[in-house]
């Protein structure tokens, strides 16, 4: 499940950046920035920054006489003027984005081709109760560009990908001696000044701005550095050992260096004296949010870090590490190809832990742990094509993106789409890839076309259902007869699948292909099969049984969390309760929790504490198992609602006790009942309808 809300922040203002990209109208563009120059002065006492913003514009239209520039709600305009230090007039607008945005007033109306300087003087105080994902303190710095919050001003609208992609960009930073300061790309320059250093970085390729300005720095970092095998590609972590542990750390990167080695040969990219870096920095309230950069990938600390054995955390087909780490080896991709980015990442990271895993029966594990994440919603929309709906973006973005991948490999070959990963990597690393590009090399590895692939598994939403039945009858020659008709419920889907039948000694495998709903095949088996199964392996993304129940359970969590629906809420949790009243799948505490919780929206805490108590008394499973002792939580956040504050304590030093049995499963639990220990509950609307 934590996987499903690891891009929460940018689903509650509405949609994703790249949904934000298409959506853009271009008609309000009315300059480019041709070159961008940041001079920034880091103040860590006072938690903010001073800056002066240098833009080269180049006028796209026949006649503009202002231009609008978005700034962080956060940061303070002090000035803006031309190239002869003339200030120029400002007005603020009003913005469709979280941003604010600011229209420059020009003293002279320009024409298409003119060029135009502007430097913006600003200056930004960071609260971190307001600017969660950037903050500085005294002992360390986190400057990161996030959604709207970016650090620095951009051209308006801010979510515009031309309008802010630039060649070159320099950055000028200051900053305490005192800090050492991890940026994504090496300083191009150091100068020391006593108690000040400035760090110069110059970007010479076109990009976006937010690929050149994330920072983070410490005043207690420790390094620790691996080179993986072949020596192409060093890893280095920097972290502080009061709050994230030394046995963690070296988990992390001799993890990096195996994953390294592995992505290396899988897409053949061993380029010398390459680099990946993560910072782990922030604050330690048992929620992870990430931020991948241009080979930087920062992690906030996490409470369990510092006191989980390290297996916990590296051991998982969620392991949040090396999904960030497969970030770095993506390809590039267009608005329209996001399963290239996102998609694609997870399917590197899954080709590691199938790797990792080894036999077939823990293969197996990974494969199904893909396909619960990827049909954790209703309903379904398809991957490439008018994708509106933001209850199913993560798992279309990771999952169902990768899962695709999973399935070419199974259709052409594992060899034949490993020489197509190749090719993608030598050709579209910096080049867009588009998904018919993709599928002409696919089609060329595989010898035949694969329209029939492409339309249903990426431009068709829905998934398949498909259902095995056989007859089984001895021959004349001693051997059996068996039929094998094969049903498609739901949407059809042509596909081929594997039949395996098997007894105590042996088994067999037949790979057949469904080109109608209901079709049957026959074998002659030299043995009398004792189990007949369909897809043992889970190559196809097709629904199985067990999981609709999971789908309605998740699908409760995000109508309350990302519709504040708490109508279709209720119904989804209730359907999971009715298709499994007895908790056979050990997943009930998910469909409890969520109804807790939108009783007390409802007002009515009798309700409430009843579910939140049959939540946390009951046998749970993964990914029901936090939930089972987060209700023991919010149990006591109910009592403390009607004013049993000392009932409320008791449960929290229970979920205490629960939470410590296993921190990096428990770890939000951990933190929220630690700090309800201390401090009475206070009520919100928005605590209500989140997720946890």
């Amino acid at each position: 499940m934590k996987i499903f809300f690891a891009y929460f922040y940018f689903f509650v203002i509405g949609l994703s950046p790249r949904m934000l990209f298409a959506q853009e109208d271009s008609s309000r563009v009315s300059a480019s920035i041709e070159k961008y120059t940041l001079k920034v002065e880091i103040d860590a006492e006072h938690h903010r920054i001073q800056g002066e913003a240098q833009m080269h514009l180049h006028i796209l239209k026949d006649s503009v006489s202002h231009v609008r520039l978005a700034l962080a709600p956060s940061m303070m305009l002090i000035s803006v003027r031309d190239s002869a230090d003339k200030k120029i007039g400002t007005a603020e607008e009003p913005s469709v984005f979280l941003n604010k945005e600011i229209s420059v007033l020009l003293s002279d109306t320009l024409k298409r081709g003119d060029f135009f300087l502007l430097n913006v003087f600003y200056e930004e105080t960071f609260d971190t109760i307001t600017t969660n994902s950037s903050f500085i303190r005294p002992k360390e710095i986190l400057l990161s560009p996030n959604g709207s919050f970016s650090w620095w001003p951009v051209l308006a609208p801010a979510t515009n990908p031309l309008a802010n992609q630039v060649a070159p960009v320099v950055l000028d930073v200051t900053f305490p001696s005192n800090v050492s300061l991890v940026s994504n790309g090496e300083p191009d320059s150091i100068h020391p000044a006593g108690s000040r250093t400035t760090q110069k970085f110059l970007y010479k390729n076109p990009m976006p701005l937010k690929s050149c300005f994330l920072l983070c720095g410490s005043t207690d970092f420790t390094k620790r550095t691996m080179t993986n095998g072949d020596s192409s590609l060093q890893c280095t972590l920097y972290y502080n050992p009061e709050s994230f542990s030394n046995e963690i750390a070296a988990a992390v990167v001799q993890q990096f260096r195996d994953a390294g080695s592995f992505f290396s040969s899988l897409t053949t990219l061993n380029e010398s004296n390459s680099s990946i870096r993560m910072v782990i920095v922030g604050h330690d309230d048992g929620r992870v949010d990430w931020f991948s950069n241009n080979g930087l990938i920062v992690g906030n600390n996490s409470y369990p870090f510092s006191r989980v054995d390290s297996i916990t955390v590296t051991s998982t087909i969620r392991n949040k590490w090396i999904h960030e780490f497969t970030r770095c080896f993506g390809l590039a991709a267009t608005d329209s190809t996001f399963m290239f980015d996102a998609g694609w990442s997870e399917y590197l990271a899954t080709k590691f832990f199938l790797y990792e895993a080894g036999k077939e029966e823990a293969q197996q594990r990974v494969r199904l742990g893909l396909l619960s994440r990827t049909l954790d919603f209703y309903p379904a929309q398809t991957l490439a094509q008018n994708h509106k709906s933001r209850k199913n973006e993560q798992a279309v973005f990771f999952s169902k993106g990768a899962y695709v991948f999973l399935m070419l490999e199974y259709v052409i070959g594992e060899e034949a789409f490993g020489a197509v990963v190749k090719k993608l990597n030598e050709n579209f690393k910096f080049a867009p890839v588009t998904i018919s590009i993709f599928q002409k090399l696919c089609e060329d590895a595989y010898g035949s076309p694969l329209d029939w692939f492409f339309k249903e598994w990426i431009y068709q939403s829905g998934f398949p259902e498909l259902i095995l039945s056989t007859e089984i009858a001895q021959t004349n020659r001693g051997n059996y007869s068996l039929k094998a008709t094969i049903s498609e419920r739901g949407d059809f889907f042509k596909t081929p699948v594997d039949l395996v039948f098997s007894n105590s000694v042996r088994s067999i495998t037949k790979r057949v292909f469904v080109e109608k709903q209901d079709q049957e095949f026959e074998f002659i088996l030299p043995f009398l099969p004792t189990k007949s199964e369909l897809d043992p392996n889970y190559y196809l993304l097709r629904w199985v049984p067990r999981l609709r129940l999971l789908a309605h359970a998740r699908t409760s969590v995000s109508f309350r969390v990302f519709d504040r629906d708490i109508v279709n809420s209720e119904r989804e949790a209730n359907i999971m309760l009715q298709l499994d009243p007895n908790n056979l799948t050990g997943w009930n505490a998910i469909a409890l929790f969520s109804l807790g919780k939108t009783a007390v929206i409802k007002g009515d805490l009798q309700k409430a504490e009843a579910y939140f108590r049959s939540a946390s008394a009951l046998e749970a499973s993964e990914p029901a198992q936090l939930y089972s002792v987060l209700s023991l939580i919010r149990l006591g956040n109910v009592l403390e609602l009607d004013g049993k504050r000392d009932e409320a304590v008791e449960l929290y030093k229970l979920g205490i006790t629960a939470a410590e049995q296993n921190p990096a499963l428990y770890g939000v639990a951990l933190f929220d009942a630690q700090k309800y220990l201390q401090q009475k509950f206070v009520s919100s609307d928005d605590f209500w309808y989140g997720e946890y």
